[in-house]
C-alpha cells in the first residue's frame, strides 16, 4: 500500500489542479505519480516540466531506452511498466527490452548501446566515462546530450519517489 495517497482531481489543491487535467489529457488518465505528487503544486510543475522538456531533442528510442534502463537497474516497477510501453512505442523489441545488456551487438546498434552504457554509468555510479560520452558525440549534438543526461536524472528521480513513497501501479 502506497505510504502516500494519490488525491483525485477534486481533492487537490488549486496548484496542482490544471497540471492534472493537463496529464489527464495528455495520457486518458491520472497516473498515481502526479496524483501523488499533487500534495506539493511546486514539485509536481517542477517535474511535469522536466518530462514535458524531454520530448523535444533526442530521438524517442533513444530517450525511452536510456529512462527505462535506469528503471530497470533502480527496481522501479512502476516507471520499467510504463517505459517498457513507450520504449516498444518507440521501436524496441522486447527482446532488447527483456535483454538490455549493452554489449549485446546482436540486439543493440552502436548508438543504442552507448545510450546504454551512458544510462547504466550515470545511474550506478553518477560518472560517465570519457569514452562513452565520445562515442556519444559521434551521433547527439550537446543539447540532445544535455537532454539524455536530464532524461537519465529525472528516471533516477521518478524512480525514487515511486520507490520511497511505494507508489502502485493503477
Amino acid at each position: 500500500m502506497s505510504h502516500v495517497r494519490p488525491l483525485t482531481l477534486e481533492e487537490a489543491p488549486e496548484g496542482s489542479r490544471s497540471l492534472l487535467e493537463a496529464i489527464k489529457e495528455k495520457f486518458g488518465k491520472s497516473l498515481n505519480l502526479f496524483s501523488t505528487l499533487a500534495h506539493q503544486p511546486d514539485v509536481l510543475g517542477g517535474v511535469t516540466q522536466i518530462n514535458d522538456g524531454l520530448q523535444n531533442d533526442l530521438p524517442d528510442k533513444y530517450r525511452e531506452l536510456a529512462y527505462y534502463n535506469a528503471s530497470q537497474i533502480n527496481d522501479c516497477e512502476y516507471c520499467s511498466h510504463y517505459h517498457r510501453k513507450g520504449a516498444k512505442k518507440a521501436g524496441c523489441s522486447d527482446a532488447q527490452l527483456d535483454s538490455m545488456n549493452a554489449s549485446d551487438d546482436k540486439l543493440f546498434d552502436d548508438k543504442e548501446r552507448a545510450v546504454l552504457q551512458y544510462s547504466e554509468q550515470l545511474t550506478k555510479t553518477s560518472r560517465v566515462d570519457v569514452a562513452v560520452v565520445s562515442q556519444l558525440k559521434t551521433f547527439l549534438d550537446d543539447r540532445q546530450l544535455v537532454t539524455l543526461a536530464a532524461t537519465v536524472g529525472l528516471a533516477n528521480l521518478t524512480n525514487r519517489i515511486n520507490n520511497g513513497l511505494d507508489i502502485e501501479l493503477p
